[in-house]
């Protein structure tokens, strides 16, 4: 039986694992913190930790098991997670970056936005199993081990997003000095959203398969 400081050790480094991949809601939140500044950033990173938070949490404890079919989505959603996310970057890639106070926009309403990116972006779900490649094989583990590995969870988690939005923060004048970066991310998370499209899925047999070979 492993030490409670190495159990929390260890949540910490799979905490930063998982988050460190730069996907849509990544790049979203960085430019949310340029435009509305650390406040806004720091809302948007404790809502992505605290998603990723409750799906380890549903994995180590096995709550995962209740449902079944969670991994299981229709083509249909997949495709509209997708051009949801796809239209959010074309918005931003044709639109002009202007900065804005931080008073513009109440806290709700960041933590908020950043909610329904994560639920629509198709990797969220592909982010989960990653979470669950890691952590499905500690769900043995006694209960303080298990908790402890998640409030490492928790810190990594948050370590990661509060580097990424620090540096953000920091290239705040040169966003709006360079239009081309603005319009990089937007082309980036369309990108992103055309790619997801090419990510395996689950179908009911167990099986996997992409949206695209869908329609071979």
């Amino acid at each position: 039986m492993h030490s409670p400081l190495f159990e929390l050790l260890q949540g910490i480094v799979i905490g930063i694992i998982i988050s460190v991949p730069l996907g849509p809601v990544g790049l979203i939140t960085m430019k949310r913190t340029a435009e509305y500044g650390r406040r806004a950033g720091v809302i948007a990173g404790l809502a992505i930790v605290l998603v990723d938070t409750i799906a380890a949490t549903a994995i180590i404890f096995g709550l995962h098991q209740a449902f079944p079919r969670f991994s299981h989505f229709p083509g249909w959603f997949h495709l509209l997670g997708a051009l949801i996310v796809f239209f959010y970057g074309f918005r931003i890639l044709m639109s002009i970056p202007k900065a804005e106070s931080h008073t513009h926009q109440p806290w709700h309403k960041h933590f908020l936005n950043t909610l329904v990116i994560i639920f629509t972006n198709p990797s969220t779900y592909f982010s989960f199993g990653a979470i669950g490649i890691f952590l499905i094989k500690l769900s043995g583990n006694p209960l303080p081990s298990r908790i402890m590995t998640l409030i490492g969870f928790a810190i990594g988690a948050t370590i990661w997003w509060w580097a990424l939005i620090c540096i953000a923060a920091s290239q705040r004048e040169r966003y709006f000095k360079k239009a081309s970066i603005h319009k990089l991310i937007g082309g980036l998370i369309m990108v992103l959203a055309i790619a997801s499209l090419f990510f395996p899925v689950h179908r009911g047999s167990g099986n996997r398969y992409s949206f695209i070979e869908k329609f071979r």
